[in-house]
């Protein structure tokens, strides 16, 4: 074999095991940061949808406060609903749910 032949060889050689030492460098460096784009992009996914929600209960809010500037028939429905109150001379009846148990059934 040619000596000068086996120099160009062994120089090229070494041309493309630099080449792809250096690859590997470069992805060894972007791999963690494609990791870290990806991670930041699912949490902005998560934090708009989050966003998404916390609007929608703004505005349920929003409207169930101007029905109690503007409605007293919700006022009155809110009060016995929620706070349980009744008015003067009312008598309130309350019945204890039935506990769904087997011997609770009809027979057949």
């Amino acid at each position: 074999m040619n000596w000068r032949a086996l120099w160009l060889w062994m120089q090229s050689l070494g041309y493309w095991v630099f080449l792809a030492i250096v690859a590997a460098g470069a992805a060894l460096l972007f791999v963690p940061l494609w990791h870290r784009q990806h991670t930041l992009q699912n949490d902005i996914r998560r934090l708009d949808a989050e966003v998404a929600r916390l609007e929608s209960l703004e505005k349920q809010y929003k409207s169930e406060i101007e029905a109690l500037k503007s409605d007293p028939t919700y006022v009155e429905r809110v009060a016995r609903e929620k706070l349980n109150l009744v008015k003067p001379n009312e008598t309130v009846f309350q019945f204890p749910a039935p506990a769904a148990t087997a011997t609770n059934r009809p027979r057949r």
